[in-house]
């Protein structure tokens, strides 16, 4: 079944009186109330008490005729009660019970669909004083319980909901019948399970069918265990689907969960001979990587890459230790699997294309694991002990593990471009940043999913991002940058990368299917990829608006909008319109010597006075502020002090112009302080059609500068007054 109601202790109005051999004492019914649990009682709704304890639950909603699983080797117990909780609910006391029915004794009938077995009162001196409950197990998994209170009545039971009697066995012998249906052991609502119990020696195995998905569990003959170093004779295993395995590889095929139940008190179970997994089913994987696809088993934190095998895709439990040896190197096979003569299931194709399997030098001999974290690196959060996310293992208890198996295609991942390592941005700005997964062959993995955390001074950073991989393999996201050192990283549970190879060749997680040695199972862990970058801060900076500037052709540093300060030239009558690299706010805007350049406020500078005379300049500071900053820019001026050494030209338009020629000179034995100088040579000359030039000048001394005006034959109109600044640095 599939149906789970499972509640809290169901509390029936019922007592079950058994003959002892004891003082006559009566006892009120209205003592705590007892306790039962299974399908017809708010329990496990595949699980069933039968007569004479109950009334047969052929009738119950939650029966299923053709449900009975006669395939397990259930135990019984007998415990005393504690003393009750204030809500009136009892446990059972510490210690030993005080009678056990081992997997062995417990006897099944197939043809009536029940478990039995015969509970002698008498060997078990009962208590009139006490309480005690009936308790069915598979493994260390409770299925149901009932309570009962002995009392001196006679030879017989008295069911007092009812008030029916029930007859002992000789007055003494209570036969204890129950049903246990298909789905029994299922963990998950709504979720499809089978289960069985082999006996390790004999072999035998499992089969789970559920929509897109044929899982084969084979135990060969042979095999013995021991778990904590106590021998285990026979398992319950118990197979379902399950959400995911938490790599962050492109998976294949559907994820299966193995519970193993065994009467031992430690979490891992130990096979001398190796378990097979099989996936019988068609799973389309890439061109050229079929033979890289690997089967992962999940225990708890502690997830490893598993050796290769062949699967057993026909008969459950037929395969053989000879066969469980098999050292297929590189999965030739999947390729010829197609061609081979078996007959599918119905509903499902006729071919299968991918494996499942566990073992050590070809498959794995645990099931369970003590709790291993992955390996972690510095300022990075990684999940120790506590599964992070929903569909991670649950950790295994006493007598009980917990695997999950699901097929990946193992990869790797680096820099799409190694000079990415080591980057600057102006801050506030962002940085596309990407790595590329491969697999074993370096072919792209699409598919895979990439965390990018930027890390933080203290604390596990932030998470700007997730990509997946593209048929490139590239995984990419845009990284903001802020002021000064930036550290972001890229990680992948299962995507290997050069954190996990200090100094060695990177490769995927997985067996060396290429080796002549056995393949040996591989753990898997975290890869990263570092990026750093450098936030330069931009300083606020008033420049001219770039429309209607042309630059210097050929000099790469004069890049419009522009991002260093400049100094501006401009002949008389002339403006230009001011901005502020970055937004402040309310802007003031000021002239220092508004007489030679008055600004208005919106930053246009007007009614300018040029430098035509090399003794003296006009020189005006104009000055934006707002919201506690400011930034200031030097007009005319034979004392301009910035590197390097931008310098914008601004003159009057000539009417019937189509081009200016501007030429610029530099000079040679100047007197400081002004742009007084004995020779002038030339720097350069360039043609344009504006009245706007930015350039960089040649050295810390004087220029000047003029323009000769053409029209559209080329000839000239007219050429202008000769301007001059000059520069200290």
């Amino acid at each position: 079944m599939m149906r789970r109601a499972r509640l809290p202790l169901a509390v029936a109005t019922l007592a079950f009186l058994i003959s002892c051999q004891s003082d006559n004492l009566t006892r009120s019914i209205d003592a705590p109330m007892y306790a039962v649990s299974d399908g017809a009682h708010d329990g496990n709704p595949d699980f069933f008490f039968l007569s004479p304890l109950f009334n047969n639950p052929n009738n119950d909603p939650n029966y299923e005729p053709t449900a009975f699983n006669g395939a397990l080797r259930p135990a019984v117990e007998i415990c005393e009660l504690g003393a009750p909780a204030p809500s009136g609910a009892r446990e059972c006391i510490a210690g030993a019970p005080i009678k056990r029915f081992a997997p062995g004794t417990v006897n099944v009938s197939t043809v009536d669909q029940q478990y039995q077995v015969s509970w002698n009162t008498d060997e078990s001196t009962l208590n009139v004083t006490k309480f005690y409950r009936i308790e069915v197990f598979v493994g260390s998994t409770l299925l149901g319980f009932a309570d009962i209170d002995p009392v001196s009545s006679g030879k017989d039971l008295k069911n007092v909901q009812t008030g029916e009697y029930i007859g002992l066995v000789d007055g003494r012998t209570l036969p204890i019948k129950f049903r246990i249906e298909n789905g029994a052991l299922c963990a998950t609502d709504g979720t499809a399970c089978a289960a069985e119990t082999i006996t390790l020696a004999q072999g035998g195995g499992v089969e789970l069918v559920v929509p897109g998905e044929d899982f084969h569990f084979d135990i060969p003959p042979g095999t013995q265990a021991t778990s904590g170093g106590q021998p285990v004779t026979e398992v319950t295993f118990n197979l379902e689907v399950c959400a995911g395995i938490d790599v962050d590889l492109p998976k294949v095929g559907q994820c299966l969960r193995v519970t193993a139940l065994y009467d031992a008190g430690a979490t891992s179970l130990n096979l001398t001979l190796p378990a097979l997994i099989s996936l019988c089913s068609i799973q389309e994987v890439d061109e050229g990587q079929q033979q890289f696809v690997t089967l992962h088993q999940q225990d708890g934190d502690l997830i490893r890459a598993l050796p290769h095998a062949h699967p057993n895709c026909e008969v459950i439990g037929a395969r053989t230790v000879e066969s469980s040896n098999l050292a297929v190197r590189g999965w030739n096979w999947i390729r010829d699997l197609a061609a081979k003569a078996f007959v599918p299931r119905p509903l499902y194709a006729s071919t299968r294309t991918a494996v499942l399997h566990l073992g050590a030098g070809g498959e794995t001999n645990r099931l369970g694991a003590d709790c291993t974290a992955p390996p972690s690196v510095a300022k990075m959060a990684l999940a120790t002990c506590t599964p992070a996310v929903a569909q991670v293992t649950p950790f295994p208890s006493g007598g009980r593990t917990i695997s999950d198996f699901q097929f990946a295609l193992p990869a790797m991942m680096d820099y799409v471009d190694p000079d990415d390592a080591n980057r600057s941005a102006p801050a506030g700005t962002s940085l596309p940043t990407a790595v590329k997964v491969t697999d074993w062959n370096d072919a792209p993995v699409q598919g895979a999913t990439v965390t990018f955390t930027a890390l933080a001074i203290e604390g596990p950073g932030t998470v700007i991002g997730t990509a997946v991989s593209n048929a490139d393999g590239i995984a990419q996201v845009s990284w903001p940058i802020a002021e000064g050192s930036n550290t972001l990283v890229a990680s992948g549970r299962g995507i290997a990368a050069q954190n996990n190879y200090p100094g060695g060749t990177v490769k995927p997680f997985m067996p060396d299917i290429f080796s002549t040695d056995p393949q040996t199972a591989v753990i898997v862990g975290t890869g990263e990829v570092v990026f750093l970058a450098t936030g330069q801060v931009t300083p606020l900076l008033v420049r001219p608006v770039s429309a209607g500037l042309t630059t210097q052709a050929g000099n790469t540093n004069v890049i419009l909008p522009l991002t260093e300060l400049s100094g501006i030239s401009m002949q008389d009558n002339t403006g230009i319109q001011l901005e502020l690299s970055q937004a402040i706010g309310v802007t003031t805007w000021s002239s220092s010597n508004a007489s030679a350049a008055s600004v208005n406020t919106t930053g246009l500078v007007a009614t300018v006075e040029g430098n035509d005379d090399p003794t003296v300049s006009h020189e005006a500071v104009i000055t934006a502020a707002g919201s506690g900053v400011s930034a200031s820019i030097k007009i005319n001026s034979y004392a301009f002090d910035h590197f390097r050494r931008f310098t914008t030209l601004i003159w009057r338009p000539v009417a019937g112009a189509a081009s200016y020629d501007v030429v610029i000179e530099f000079g040679n034995g100047c007197t400081a302080g002004t742009a007084v100088c004995t020779t002038w040579s030339p720097s350069f000359s360039q043609t344009m059609s504006g009245v706007g030039f930015v350039f960089e000048f040649v050295g810390a001394q004087p220029g000047r500068w003029h323009v000769v005006a053409r029209d559209a034959t080329g000839a000239i109109i007219s050429t202008s007054e000769i301007v001059y600044f000059a520069y200290t640095i």
